[in-house]
């Protein structure tokens, strides 16, 4: 027989369809017409034009490269530990590709570039991240961006991560559907993942980290996992973890960007055993399908580049 737990926190009814145990996983979910659950200036409008909308309405506001005039959602945090952090919002081609979220994560704000042109009308993962307990501002939307188009604000809902993942993808699961990670390389074997600047960079898994900065990589890494393979990253804009740190699967070690040897911003990705470089679309594939990857070691060796 399974058993509900429905709680409220700070005003906001929060249920988490989950049978009770003693290590109970909390879902609070906040609309933007929940009252004093959202804050924003008056530069933000109310619309009920989308039918991809969370609830009544959604709100919007132009793109600001002067100020940030972010828009928050106040969310009853239960207890400090790591969240996924989810949004909503209705997608339109005309609405922003850019549109920073803020979260107020315990170490310190981290932003999020989400392109709201995709992906409307379902929750939409961001990352994990670790909250401080209590009742405060966690997620704005900010109107600082050159991205074009309206950036929109209209659900948030973070959920407590009952573990920390053994594998992640490199990038959120959001930014790019899965036809992305059967790509061939143009030289040899790796790929490249078309990213926005400043688009998250995670550890794929536990491991140490060494930064790189050369002509070629530009600002990057290379991942020792606890399997010894080598995951390197490249292209990055900024790094988020310093150098000879030890990471979890899914911490943020990095921004994607355009640095280096590279045409366009995006994010180049490799696995190496010893000298050998692999093929790394069979691994990503699995882990975007939630299955457990293959081995670094029996990944191939050709047929993933032209």
């Amino acid at each position: 027989m399974r058993r509900f737990l429905i709680f409220l926190l700070g005003g906001v009814l929060a249920t988490s369809l989950f049978p009770v145990t003693a290590a109970q996983a909390a879902t609070v979910t906040v609309d933007n017409a929940d009252a004093d659950r959202f804050v924003s200036s008056a530069n933000w409008g109310t619309s009920t034009w989308s039918a991809q909308r969370y609830g009544a309405d959604y709100r919007f506001a132009p793109p600001n490269t002067t100020a940030s005039d972010v828009a928050w959602f106040k969310l009853a945090v239960p207890s400090a530990g790591n969240y996924s952090v989810e949004i909503w919002y209705p997608a339109d081609a005309g609405y922003n590709d850019s549109t920073p979220f803020v979260v107020a994560a315990a170490g310190g704000n981290q932003t999020v570039r989400v392109n709201q042109r995709v992906n409307g009308g379902r929750w939409v993962g961001i990352g994990t991240f670790s909250l401080a307990a209590g009742d405060y501002n966690v997620v704005g939307v900010s109107r600082w961006t050159s991205g074009t188009g309206y950036v929109i604000a209209d659900a948030v809902r973070i959920t407590t991560a009952s573990a920390t993942p053994t594998y992640s993808l490199p990038i959120p699961k959001s930014t790019l559907p899965r036809s992305e990670y059967d790509d061939p390389h143009h030289d040899y074997p790796a790929i490249d993942l078309p990213t926005p600047t400043g688009t998250p960079a995670y550890a794929v898994r536990a491991g140490t980290v060494v930064r790189i900065n050369d002509t070629l990589c530009g600002l990057g890494i290379n991942l020792t996992g606890t399997d010894g393979a080598i995951y390197t990253y490249c292209h990055f804009s900024a790094w988020s973890v310093a150098d000879g740190a030890t990471v979890t699967a899914g911490q943020r070690i990095g921004s994607t960007g355009n640095t280096g040897n590279s045409t366009g911003p995006h994010l180049h990705f490799g696995i190496r055993t010893g000298s050998t470089r692999r093929c790394p679309q069979n691994w990503l594939l699995a882990v975007y399908d939630g299955v457990t990857p293959p081995a670094a070691s029996s990944l191939p060796t050709s047929g993933c580049s032209y």
